[in-house]
């Protein structure tokens, strides 16, 4: 498995690929810095999971399956390889430079909001912004083969589109309501409120602020939350490695 993940990590090193998992970090923090200076971190983490993280991960997986469906899988299913395990290595692949990416942004937050002192209305715990980066992984994980899949099958327009309105519209629109468990595309957003305080709509987690209730602060969704997505991650991975390696070159 160790020789697949090499090969795909070498097809991306020098691509577009790895100077995305360093702007798209950089973007919620540039622009909560500039835009929201008093509500910095919570301003730089809630942009982050609700636009730019969705957006990364459906750029970065359609980009990582785009190279060998230019040409129709050939370079691939021409070798006597194992699909299955290919399959597994991009998979692990996203994983890795979700990760990296997730890492970028915990420390720029951390460093400007805790360390520099900026924002001083929008400050996390340090260790709850850590936390939340770690669950933040962990809930979007289903969206990697999800979203490679998709393109291989729709192409990376449409699925960079898709994703991204799912997680926008659902992840904000649903986090805060009873039908939570039903769309995984709201898990992230409804477990930020009780480790970082904040809204899906990007307001702090108070009496004042619209769409607030006391119970949205209670943490024992936290636990469902990752059992879910990381159920329906196992779920989606091993079903559509299963799909890739009955493919055939066309």
């Amino acid at each position: 498995m160790g020789a697949y993940f090499k090969s795909e990590y070498l097809k991306i090193k020098h691509t577009f690929i790895g100077k995305l998992i360093f702007i798209a970090p950089f973007l919620p923090i540039a622009l909560s810095f500039v835009l929201t200076t008093r509500y910095f971190e919570i301003d730089s983490y809630n942009w982050w999971y609700v636009m730019l993280f969705p957006g990364m991960i459906s750029l970065l997986c359609t980009l990582v399956v785009v190279k060998d469906k230019k040409m129709k899988n050939t370079a691939v299913l021409s070798l006597p390889v194992d699909l299955k395990k290919i399959w597994m290595a991009k998979v692990l692949a996203c994983v890795c430079m979700i990760v990296v990416a997730s890492m970028i942004h915990l420390f720029g937050s951390v460093f400007i909001g805790n360390v520099l002192g900026i924002g001083k209305f929008g400050s996390i715990p340090m260790i709850n912004a850590v936390f939340a980066s770690i669950v933040l992984i962990i809930t979007f994980l289903w969206q990697i083969p999800l979203c490679m899949f998709l393109a291989s099958k729709i192409g990376m327009f449409s699925t960079v589109l898709i994703n991204i309105v799912c997680c926008f519209i659902l992840g904000v629109m649903t986090a805060v309501s009873d039908t939570l468990w039903m769309i995984p595309y709201a898990v992230p957003s409804r477990l930020m409120i009780p480790i970082i305080k904040v809204l899906p709509n990007g307001l702090r987690a108070i009496q004042e602020s619209e769409t607030f209730r006391t119970e949205l602060l209670s943490d024992s969704v936290i636990l469902p939350g990752i059992i879910i997505t990381v159920s329906l991650f196992v779920i989606l991975t091993f079903a559509t490695a299963n799909w890739y390696k009955k493919q055939e070159a066309k």
